[in-house]
């Protein structure tokens, strides 16, 4: 399990539907105790503060866009998207996302 972390832009979808940049950081999976699961943190590159943590839902439907973009829904009306710098990066991330919803529906048939 690797937790090499990525270079990403973080964006959420405003009102007029269209996209905000909440700023550039490094991406990792990691579980956090918190959210009792498995989670998606973005570190500012700045300043090293969390632009992100978003514990990784089996039950969202995640999207991979073209080579470098993940979107997904964390809420009604709250659409998030890491916007990769290398496509390395969003294989990385997506196979996680990818292995925690299958390990989720193994459990469930258990």
């Amino acid at each position: 399990m690797s937790d090499t972390r990525r270079r990403v832009k973080v964006y959420t979808l405003n009102e007029d539907r269209q996209w905000d940049d909440r700023g550039t950081g490094h991406v990792s999976s990691t579980y956090v105790e918190e959210l009792k699961g498995m989670s998606l943190l973005v570190r500012a590159e700045s300043d090293g503060s969390l632009l992100l943590e978003s514990k990784i839902n089996p039950n969202t439907a995640y999207q991979k866009q073209q080579d470098t973009l993940i979107v997904w829904s964390e809420a009604e009306n709250y659409d998030l998207a890491l916007s990769f710098q290398e496509k390395a990066g969003c294989d990385e991330i997506w196979e996680k996302i990818c292995q925690i919803e299958i390990e989720f529906c193994l459990q469930s048939f258990l």
